[in-house]
């Protein structure tokens, strides 16, 4: 292969990867996030495992996707929303998923943290509790500096609402109503 055709080839290959990253956009289809590496916590009785995930697989429900990095702080920044929906919707209106990004986690703390996902998953069996471990979602849906997202798709996937911070009262307040009415239709 010539130089020319291996930079040609090069160049095509980064362009056709860079254009699938893009940040989930208002009223456009969710780009689907495939995370095969530990993936989706499942739970069947007392045992855990992981399997592939897909950001696609739960659609014919409206979906709060939640993704940030697997640290303390992070974990914080969209807990007064999800909080507030276990409070503002009857069971069962709304599939939250949470992805945390392994690759933002402190060297030697993944087991402390898949134990906490396995104890958050007890408490919540109905909800897709993934692990990202290589930062993947991101890249694919542009997180930014701060890894970040909190996305609201409709039954179709759909994105509609996308934010990379937490939320005033007013927002969360907006986004609950934004939910109801997407379930409803």
């Amino acid at each position: 292969m010539t130089i020319s055709r291996l930079m040609a080839t090069f160049t095509l290959t980064l362009f056709c990867s860079s254009s699938f990253a893009a940040a989930p956009a208002v009223d456009a289809p969710l780009s689907t996030l495939t995370i095969e590496e530990r993936g989706e916590l499942t739970m069947a009785g007392d045992d855990f495992k992981f399997i592939p995930w897909k950001s696609d697989q739960n659609l014919g429900k409206v979906q709060v996707i939640q993704y940030f990095g697997a640290t303390m702080g992070d974990s914080k920044i969209f807990e007064p929303f999800t909080d507030l929906l276990q409070t503002s919707l009857e069971p069962g209106t709304v599939h939250v998923t949470t992805i945390l990004n392994m690759d933002a986690a402190m060297w030697g703390t993944s087991g402390f943290v898949i134990s906490e996902l396995e104890k958050n998953k007890r408490v919540h069996p109905d909800s897709t509790m993934v692990v990202d471990d290589n930062g993947t979602g991101v890249t694919e849906w542009s997180l930014g500096e701060a890894g970040s997202g909190l996305i609201i798709v409709d039954a179709k996937g759909v994105v509609k609402l996308f934010t990379l911070k937490a939320m005033s009262e007013d927002e969360m307040a907006a986004a609950v109503a934004l939910i109801k009415a997407n379930a409803k239709s």
